[in-house]
């Protein structure tokens, strides 16, 4: 008896094991999937909030700040928050503030920085076609392309909008007024 609950005791902690091994290599996989994918701005499109269509490759050259956020969430309230504040695209940086919020959600949260479609190219992905072309499972996310659109920094969940902006500075040859 002793003998059989061992060695069931071993199979289960084997097939654990396995199953655990098995998720993460899984998730590798997913991830240099994604990273593969990502590496140059991927096509797509998108709705603006005017109902006109976005289509990244209009894009020619960056640099091209890619920012994936939802209204609710407080994290992407103060990381847009202090992007606006430190007048970001009028530094040369294109913006894209990506959520899946309805077009009015997204069009009631930018009403409060008197900004808006102007300033930003501000996208509805209420069909999760960004997120899922581009690996997001958080929010917020932010991405960094260089002028040739290459894939330069991938921020994943919350982050200081200052390391966003040091990172544009030191590397995109962003300037601060």
């Amino acid at each position: 008896m002793k003998k059989i609950l061992t060695f069931l005791i071993t199979v289960s902690v084997c097939a654990i094991l396995f199953i655990l091994a098995k998720g993460i290599f899984l998730k590798v996989l997913k991830a240099n999937d994604r990273d593969d994918r990502i590496k140059t701005l991927p096509s797509f499109s998108l709705g603006t909030l005017n109902g006109e269509i976005f289509n990244s490759a209009d894009l020619k050259n960056g640099p091209l700040l890619l920012v994936y956020f939802h209204p609710d969430c407080d994290y992407c309230q103060y990381e847009i928050s202090s992007l606006i504040r430190h007048d970001i695209q009028s530094k040369g940086v294109k913006v894209l503030l990506v959520s899946n919020a309805l077009p009015e959600t997204i069009d009631e949260f930018m009403e409060q920085f008197e900004t808006g479609q102007d300033e930003f190219c501000i996208l509805s992905d209420s069909s999760f076609v960004f997120a899922n072309l581009f690996g997001i499972s958080v929010i917020p996310v932010s991405l960094i392309y260089n002028e040739n659109l290459e894939l330069i920094k991938f921020f994943k969940g919350e982050v200081s909008p200052n390391a966003i902006l040091n990172f544009l500075n030191d590397v995109c040859q962003y300037q601060e007024n």
